[in-house]
């Protein structure tokens, strides 16, 4: 299956910093740029962080669409930085992809709306790497979507 990881819109960081942090204007525009490119694709559902960035942007995205739209808590962030590793952080993401593979077909399209720690996980999937310490954590780019091809075989 296809997963299109969108990373959030560029976001309004507060003083300080929270995950109730909204959009910039920017961000807004971005986002309305990728749900034009997106209405091209048939796309079954989105999967998003419930971050407020994270679930605005999804909203965003699914302007005129009228897709479900699935909240994850396994798609935020560090849960507990002093509680969870890097190693957890990417299993449980990992474990949320998964089960959004198991759920649809070969052929389905979904969406997932995410901070930038979650493309981790992606990678470790298609790469077929286990968690490490040595994941990278890459940065990307507001509203950037990136093609993931997805099937069950990848968790045998």
């Amino acid at each position: 299956m296809k997963i299109i990881y969108v990373h959030h819109a560029h976001r309004d960081v507060g003083n300080p910093p929270s995950q109730n942090d909204d959009l910039t204007e920017l961000g807004y525009e971005d986002a309305k740029l990728t749900a034009k490119l997106l209405k091209m694709i048939n796309i079954k559902a989105i999967y998003t962080s419930p971050y407020f960035r994270c679930r605005r942007t999804a909203d965003i995205l699914n302007s005129g669409r009228n897709l479900p739209i699935y909240e994850d808590d396994r798609l935020n962030e560090f849960a507990d930085k002093s509680k969870e590793s890097w190693i957890d952080v990417q299993t449980r993401i990992m474990e949320s992809i998964k089960d959004v593979v198991y759920k649809y077909e070969e052929t389905d399209c979904v969406v997932f709306v995410t901070s930038g720690v979650n493309v981790a996980g992606f990678l470790n999937i298609v790469y077929n790497k286990k968690p490490s310490k040595e994941a990278p954590f890459i940065g990307i780019p507001s509203c950037s979507p990136l093609i993931f091809n997805i099937d069950k075989s990848f968790f045998e």
